[in-house]
């Protein structure tokens, strides 16, 4: 079996979690249902976070003498809900290191706690949570930012990223990535977004057990951090592997292209094996699905991957629309597995009359 042409190593991002007092329970709980919370601006521990300055009402104030119309008074206005919009967004807070010495000290109780790994991709599918926004590295400064009129210019790099990821120097050691949502509240992910839990040496047997139990059925990692040579290490305990009804890997095939949106997925694939096989194709479909699609998805299956270069073309020449609609074995879309190739129409049919 081929994997996905030029796949880009999906980027991995951490929770550090605490074990104490009541926290674990209601932790394990939302990642029970394959949750998490994403907090107010007010529940950051750092009284500077979301801290700005903003020089646009002056010149809009400016603006207004000069130019006394309406649609300055708009734009004030529009400022203004942007400005405030701080009083509603959820952010959910995380690192880019897994083996800092820091936040597993402060978050994770001191090594008896531990650090959820997620797939950044999944974890910011606008098809679990629409109002997903933003994704930052947060940007350490000694300085306060101050939002100017250049800013409007580059919305989301310059505006954006100074009013709700950038923090004060001392916070660096973090190494923190910042996700966006226009509600604050609980977010929802799919079960796939969790790639592996890390404990710390000192994690009680009870907490690592509790999540074995809850992985048991799911692709999971688990691992233990420890000090080692004066800096941390950390080393595989378990490894779960989600039980498959279907088996992929005796399918001889090749992903050619991959696209997707909030709400659907869409896969172009060169399948090797017999293209006559009803039977053989639709259990094909089915593993497939089971193995990689974790939204709706329609999927194309070619009888060869030099076509690649006519899909999606939009003025194709009658020979080319011919090769086309012959490369194609199936293209399948919704829940029933059905052989289609609905390129092999009138218009098919008319020039292979000629």
């Amino acid at each position: 079996m081929s994997m996905i042409l030029n796949k880009l190593n999906n980027m991995k991002v951490y929770k550090y979690r605490s074990i104490e007092g009541d926290v674990f329970k209601r932790d394990f709980e939302t990642i029970r249902s394959n949750c998490f919370y994403s907090s107010n601006y007010s529940m950051l521990n750092d009284p500077f976070d979301i801290y700005f300055k903003e020089e646009l009402s002056r010149v809009i104030n400016i603006l207004k003498i000069l130019f006394p119309y309406k649609e300055v008074d708009n734009f004030e206005n529009q400022l203004k809900e942007v400005l405030n919009f701080k009083e509603e967004i959820g952010v959910y807070c995380l690192s880019t290191d897994f083996l800092n010495e820091q936040l597993w000290a402060y978050y994770a109780s001191s090594y008896s706690g531990y650090c959820i790994e997620y797939d950044l991709d999944k974890l910011i599918d606008k098809g679990q949570n629409v109002d997903f926004e933003y994704q930052f590295p947060i940007d350490y400064k000694d300085n306060i930012p101050t939002l100017v009129i250049d800013d409007i210019i580059d919305l989301q790099n310059n505006f954006i990223q100074k009013m709700f990821a950038t923090k004060k120097s001392a916070w660096k050691h973090e190494e923190e990535f910042r996700l966006i949502f226009s509600k604050y509240g609980l977010k929802k992910f799919h079960e796939s977004a969790i790639t592996g839990i890390y404990f710390g040496v000192k994690t009680p047997e009870v907490i690592k057990e509790s999540f074995y139990g809850l992985f048991e059925n799911r692709n999971v990692k688990f691992y233990e951090v420890f000090p080692s040579n004066f800096k941390l290490e950390y080393r595989l305990l378990k490894e779960f592997k989600k039980r498959k009804k279907y088996d992929i890997n005796k399918f001889d095939f090749e992903i050619l292209r991959t696209r997707a949106n909030q709400w659907e997925e869409t896969f172009d694939i060169y399948y090797k094996g017999n293209e006559k096989g009803e039977l053989e194709i639709k259990e094909f479909v089915l593993a497939f699905r089971e193995e990689y699609c974790i939204k709706e998805n329609s999927l194309t299956l070619f009888n060869n991957k030099e076509i690649l270069s006519l899909i999606d073309s939009y003025s194709l020449t009658d020979e080319e629309y011919i090769k086309y609609a012959d490369s194609i074995i199936t293209i399948i879309s919704g829940e029933e597995v059905e052989i289609c190739n609905p390129f092999k129409d009138s218009k098919y049919n008319e020039i292979k009359k000629q």
